[in-house]
């Protein structure tokens, strides 16, 4: 496939992803974390490898709550984040994977009830974590 290569700075973007894997990140705040260890980029390279990675389904994007950017987040496979909902802690950014018993009913129900079929990649409910609650 055209453009499924690595490079050094796709390479580091999606480790510090991984790092990261319990909350979404801004370009910006990947940005800071390659220039904090040397590894110079300019931000049209850090959406180039985010695009890229997220075409290749190794990273999911989120509108932020404001809607004014994008998030990010590694795509953790065991999750599968295509079949439920993600809750988002608007505070500190963590993501929790709603995926309960009931999702199954709730599709269902979205169907039967009103005609709605419900995709869930990339869908967030935002909201206060306990953490942040406390």
């Amino acid at each position: 496939m055209a453009g499924n290569y690595n490079t050094v700075s796709k390479t580091k973007i999606l480790e510090y992803l991984e790092q990261n894997a319990g909350r979404t990140v801004r370009a910006h705040d990947i940005l800071l974390h390659l220039h904090e260890t040397g590894l110079v980029v300019n931000v049209t390279t850090v959406y180039r490898c985010l695009d890229r990675l997220t075409g290749e389904g190794r990273v999911l994007k989120y509108t932020a709550e404001d809607g004014t950017q994008a998030v990010y987040q590694f795509a953790e496979p065991e999750h599968h984040c295509e079949e439920h909902l993600h809750l988002q802690c608007i505070r500190c950014g963590s993501i929790v994977h709603l995926d309960c018993d009931f999702m199954d009913d709730l599709k269902l129900h979205a169907l039967e009830e009103h005609g709605f079929s419900i995709r869930c990649k990339n869908s967030i409910i935002y909201g206060l974590c306990k953490e942040c609650q406390a």
